[in-house]
């Protein structure tokens, strides 16, 4: 896709009608330009992070568990797609409704864990930077190298140390 290769405002409609396949009129019965279609891919984007986050939403009740499964979930994800993994460092380098929504719900979270004295990290917004810059960096590293085995819990528990949050401890 070309929009994770590479900033929106570097694409022309012509890129992107040769490489989609489709007539230059296709693109403008859909997009008036550049910008709309890549909010279009950004709500995408976004509705593909729900769909891998949603059951944490819906049975999880404690905020570490729920920030554990989606941080791990989304490394999963990037592990496996690296289309997807690029299209969200490239639409990081950018503020947009993903991104915000991403980092509100994060923070929401955060927050909750601080509420409950789970975290030694007493700022939200520190925490939630912390959190997306350590994912942020180990999806890079994904699209760099082949990552390798038990990497999400690795950096989970990296992640996790950072904000002032033990670990489950494991069994022996």
């Amino acid at each position: 896709m070309l929009l994770a290769e590479g900033p929106a405002k570097a694409l022309t409609v012509d890129a992107v009608t040769e490489a989609a396949g489709v007539a230059k009129g296709t693109f403008y019965y859909h997009f008036q330009n550049i910008e709309e279609l890549a909010a279009a891919v950004t709500v995408q984007l976004g509705r593909s992070f729900d769909d891998v986050l949603a059951p944490a939403r819906t049975e999880m009740r404690d905020p570490i568990a729920r920030l554990s499964f989606a941080f791990t979930q989304s490394l999963e994800k990037a592990i496996s797609d690296t289309g997807w993994a690029r299209l969200v460092v490239q639409t990081s380098e950018t503020r947009n409704e993903f991104g915000r929504s991403v980092r509100d719900n994060l923070k929401a979270e955060i927050a909750e864990a601080i509420a409950q004295g789970r975290v030694t990290v007493q700022d939200p917004e520190l925490a939630t930077d912390i959190l997306v810059g350590i994912w942020l960096q180990v999806t890079r590293g994904i699209l760099e190298r082949v990552a390798p085995p038990q990497l999400s819990s690795q950096a989970l528990e990296a992640a996790l140390r950072a904000i002032g949050s033990a670990p489950k401890s494991r069994s022996p």
